[in-house]
């Protein structure tokens, strides 16, 4: 990786001294890139080597830590719902299949909320077509 020959070793050093400032730039640059040490990146660019940068946008993380949350509450949701449906096909008296028939159809309201939230999340998304 960022290497003219693959074989080529790193054998020599060429120190360089950089204000604290400038290695900072240099980091936070990196931090963009397919290089893992700021070291390798001046390596890379002093080679002329092609460098691979990372574009995030920062638009979607809000839309994507909802829906991350919204899955780990449907994810809960479905939990307790086979929980339920056990109890109810284990249960022998018919007051007892009532009681958790209607615990289910509880459970099962609260997905329809969620995924009314999750459409939601969704419209907030930009597609692209391609």
């Amino acid at each position: 990786m960022g290497r003219a020959n693959k074989g080529d070793r790193l054998t020599r050093v060429i120190g360089v001294r950089v204000s604290e400032r400038f290695y900072n730039r240099l980091e936070g640059l990196r931090e963009n890139t397919n290089c893992q040490t700021p070291g390798e990146f001046a390596r890379m660019i002093l080679q002329r080597e092609e460098i691979i940068w990372y574009h995030k946008d920062a638009s979607q993380e809000v839309v994507a830590v909802e829906l991350t949350a919204i899955r780990r509450e449907l994810n809960s949701i479905g939990i307790n719902i086979n929980q339920i449906t056990r109890y109810f096909n284990s249960s022998a008296l018919p007051s007892q299949k009532i009681y958790e028939a209607l615990n289910l159809l509880d459970e099962y309201k609260k997905i329809q909320a969620k995924i009314d939230s999750l459409y939601d999340a969704i419209d907030k998304l930009k597609w692209s077509p391609k």
